[in-house]
C-alpha cells in the first residue's frame, strides 16, 4: 500500500519507524542534490558533503515535526523551505568562523561513537563529564522506543546487520535510524551550547 507526504508524516508523528523511513527514502535525492549544490560554495571552509546532508536531514526532522495540513502549502515545498534554511543558516554559522570551536573539536560521530561504547560515561576534553550526562539523558528522552532499542543494541556491541535481525528490520532501517540519532544528538548539542 503507498501512502501520500500528508499519511507519512501523519504515521511518522506517531513514532511509526517505516513511515519515518519512507520519508527519508523518498527525499534523500532531493537531500543529495541541494547538499550537492551548497558544497560548491563552502568546500573551500573545510566542511564535507556529510556535514551539509546532515544538516538537510535536520531540516526534514523539522517539516516533518512542523508540517500543518492547513497552512495551504504542500509536504514537499514546507520540507524544502526547512531544507533550504537549515542548509542556509549552517552555511552562514561556518563561513562566518562562529563554528570554529566544532571544526576543531572531535567529529559529532566520533563522540557519540565514544559516548556509546562506555555507557555514557566517557570522558571527554570538550564536554565536562556533567554536561555529557545532562547531553545523554536528554538524548535518551528524545528518542522513540525503537530508537532506544537500537541504541542500546549498538551500546552493546552488535553490528546493523545483527540488529536488522534481532529486530526483524532490513539493515538500511537499521542505518537510517542510527543516522536519526545521531541527527538529535547534534541538535542537542547545537540547540543548547554545550560546547
Amino acid at each position: 500500500m503507498q501512502y501520500n507526504d500528508y499519511e507519512l508524516v501523519c504515521l511518522a508523528r506517531e513514532g511509526n519507524e517505516d513511515a519515518v523511513n519512507l520519508i527519508y527514502q523518498k527525499y534523500k535525492p532531493i537531500i543529495v542534490k541541494k547538499s550537492e549544490e551548497a558544497i560548491i560554495r563552502a568546500s573551500h571552509h573545510g566542511i564535507e558533503i556529510s556535514d551539509i546532508m546532515q544538516e538537510a536531514y535536520l531540516g526534514l526532522d523539522e517539516a516533518i515535526n512542523a508540517f500543518r495540513e492547513d497552512d495551504n502549502a504542500s509536504f514537499y515545498t514546507f520540507a524544502m523551505l526547512c531544507v533550504n534554511r537549515q542548509i542556509i543558516n549552517y552555511l552562514r554559522k561556518i563561513t562566518g568562523g562562529r563554528d570554529k570551536v566544532l571544526n576543531d573539536a572531535v567529529t559529532i560521530d566520533d563522540y557519540l561513537e565514544k559516548s556509546i561504547k562506555d555507557d555514557f560515561d566517557t570522558e571527554v576534553s570538550f564536554i565536562s563529564q556533567e554536561s555529557e550526562r545532562d547531553i545523554m539523558e536528554e538524548l535518551i528522552n528524545n528518542l522513540t522506543n525503537f530508537e532506544k532499542e537500537v541504541l542500546k543494541a549498538k551500546i552493546d556491541g552488535y553490528s546493523f546487520e545483527e540488529i536488522a535481525n534481532t529486530l526483524n528490520k532490513d539493515v538500511k532501517s537499521i542505518y537510517n535510524t542510527f543516522h536519526r540519532i545521531k541527527l538529535k544528538f547534534k541538535k542537542i548539542i547545537d540547540n543548547d551550547n554545550y560546547l
